[in-house]
């Protein structure tokens, strides 16, 4: 017997191949009246990378942009304006695509998380957030190597104990 969606949680990295996926968790929204967790992980750098910028910037220099970057994705996700950033730009126009489509969806919660782990952080907030299902955006190259997005769509894949809906990009 399948299982009733309650909770959505929308993973997305705000690019161009997540705004055809929000649609989906708008629509799977609208139609069993889930509420939607979006969430969006700023993945860490390494720490020698993390370290050589430090030393190049200043500590404070290199603070101050981590705070201004996590100021912008969070105020993409819910929808501020701030013309200047690509997170904003990306989330509305998938909001956007979704609103225009008559979707009648609820976002519950806006996440930004930080970790080197993006999997994992995925992971442990359909667990925290009692998700009933996990959509996440692919791309064309979704199961050959390569890219990030690529490997956090596989690695949700495996890890995860409920289901997990991976939508292509539109062509």
């Amino acid at each position: 017997m399948a299982r009733e969606i309650k909770k959505i949680l929308f993973a997305t990295d705000l690019s161009d191949n997540c705004r055809h996926a929000f649609s989906y968790a708008a629509s799977l929204s609208s139609r069993y009246c889930a509420g939607i967790v979006l969430l969006h992980v700023m993945e860490e750098l390494p720490d020698s990378v993390d370290a050589t910028i430090r030393g190049f910037i200043g500590e404070e220099k290199w603070e101050l942009l981590h705070k201004e970057h996590e100021h912008n994705a969070r105020m993409a996700l819910i929808g501020k304006k701030n013309n200047q950033t690509m997170l904003h730009d990306a989330m509305a126009d998938f909001t956007k695509e979704a609103r225009t489509a008559d979707f009648d969806y609820t976002v519950d919660k806006i996440l930004v998380k930080d970790g080197r782990h993006v999997v994992d952080n995925i992971i442990e907030t359909s667990v925290l957030e009692s998700c009933d299902i996990i959509i996440i955006g692919s791309h064309k190259g979704f199961f050959s190597s390569g890219t990030s997005l690529g490997q956090v769509a596989k690695g949700v894949l495996k890890q995860s104990k409920i289901p997990v809906m991976v939508i292509p990009p539109v062509e």
